[in-house]
């Protein structure tokens, strides 16, 4: 039988984990809805998440490729130890910087506005490609049509709820965004080493 919930709730659980962290993208919904109300906070959410959606299938269609030449995934876990740990530190050094996160200045129409700032984050495809082929190799998630699908849409669904989310607490998380960001940034530091072990024992038992 077709597993079709494990690739959309881990779609849903990896967009869930990418934009927990306070950042542009998240922080301009908060922006949004305190300026224009919630309404224009949810359309900005909409427009960021169609965004997300086209970069998720991006990455998910040279997953797809690989899954028909699973000889690559050994060189891919080889990189995604590298990437992780890249990760690791880059979150560690945001954590012990305590940047104050600010919203996007850009002005506009809310969905357009989210498309926009959405598109501006270059580390989306390389996030949901890394992790879906890691997933994959893994057995825990297919990519092959129709499943690519499902976990795209677990993507783009676990996008859209966080950014209403953050457009529903506006002024809650406006008080405790750089609170939330320094240890979110650990708690991510912490995730991406522990990814970056696993994936390096399973490589070196390979």
């Amino acid at each position: 039988m077709i597993d079709y919930f494990s690739p959309l709730f881990l779609g849903f659980l990896l967009a869930a984990v990418g934009i927990t962290l306070p950042g542009m993208v998240n922080m301009t919904s908060v922006s949004v809805s305190i300026k224009q109300g919630m309404s224009a906070g949810l359309r900005y959410s909409a427009g960021a998440a169609t965004t997300i959606f086209l970069q998720a299938f991006i990455a998910v269609a040279f997953a797809g490729y690989l899954s028909r030449h699973p000889e690559i995934f050994t060189y891919i876990r080889a990189a995604s130890v590298a990437i992780f740990l890249a990760l690791a530190g880059f979150f560690f050094y945001q954590a012990l910087s305590s940047k104050e996160v600010k919203p996007s200045e850009r002005k506009g129409r809310p969905y357009l506005l989210g498309v926009a700032v959405a598109g501006m984050n270059a580390l989306n495809i390389p996030y949901f490609f890394t992790m879906g082929t890691v997933l994959k190799a893994e057995g825990l998630i297919g990519l092959e049509p129709p499943l690519h699908l499902f976990f795209v849409s677990g993507i783009t669904l676990g996008a859209f709820t966080l950014l209403a989310a953050y457009a529903r607490f506006a002024q809650f998380i406006l008080k405790r965004a750089n609170y939330f960001a320094r240890n979110l940034n650990y708690f991510l530091s912490g995730l991406f080493l522990v990814l970056a072990v696993v994936q390096g024992v399973q490589l070196y038992r390979g």
